[in-house]
């Protein structure tokens, strides 16, 4: 049996976690991955640098009003408008990672909710040298829970929402199915509509080449940009 068919057939557990998310929690989206998919992140920025024993990764979405994102920022980039439901999506995020601990703790096993904007390192600390980092990367979390690709803009694309969705991760020792992973190149085509509209320049100026990851033998890429060009909409308002 190959990788491909077993990751087809969902174990119990799998099966209940995947229906409890859907029906329970109201996710939009829901995908799984195999803590080896992150073998080669940072410690202090992977799944195993928050639980050590942990197995896989849960990764829930929920997609963000289309409208809400059209019209946000339409006036002025640093008036938020629609936009800020964000506000409250990362609230119903949260409580959905929380609830998901919750019931896995239910089932025997143990987990860590992963905060919906996650927590920051703006510069290097000590070892980590990489800007920007997060406990663990949500994005990065998508894409190895089979939900996403990286755009070339360094967004998660979903092929239901494109990158108008928003994602939490919870962490757990409980050993599941992982779900398929995307092949690259299959979602985002390089239209480069994301550099010609991103006003920051983040995707424009100073880039660096590629950040290149690997899954399973698969290589995904984005842009290595500045990230401080990119923050200064993202974070900064």
């Amino acid at each position: 049996m190959n990788a491909e068919t077993v990751y087809r057939v969902d174990n119990a557990e799998t099966v209940k976690i995947k229906h409890y998310a859907l029906e329970t929690l109201r996710a939009d989206l829901v995908g799984i991955a195999n803590i080896g998919r992150f073998a080669g992140a940072p410690v202090k920025m992977s799944p195993q640098g928050v639980m050590p024993s942990a197995r896989s990764v849960i990764v829930m979405a929920i997609h963000h009003p289309d409208a809400a994102i059209e019209l946000g920022g339409k006036k002025h980039p640093q008036e938020i408008g629609p936009y800020q439901i964000q506000y409250h999506m990362n609230w119903r995020l949260d409580d959905m990672s929380y609830r998901m601990s919750n019931f896995l703790e239910k089932l025997g096993w143990n987990a860590v909710p992963i905060v919906s904007s996650n927590i920051w390192r703006y510069r290097g600390y000590k070892d980590l040298k990489e800007q920007f980092a997060p406990d663990v990367s949500h994005i990065h979390s998508a894409v190895a829970a089979g939900l996403a690709e990286y755009g070339y803009s360094g967004l998660a694309i979903t092929p239901e929402f494109g990158a108008r969705v928003r994602f939490v991760t919870v962490v757990t020792d409980a050993e599941l199915t992982p779900s398929p992973l995307l092949e690259p190149g299959s979602v985002c085509d390089s239209c480069m509509i994301c550099k010609r509209e991103c006003r920051s320049g983040a995707l424009s100026k100073e880039i660096k080449g590629w950040n290149v990851i690997e899954y399973e033998g698969r290589q995904y890429r984005y842009a290595n940009k500045n990230l401080w060009r990119c923050s200064w909409g993202e974070h900064f308002d």
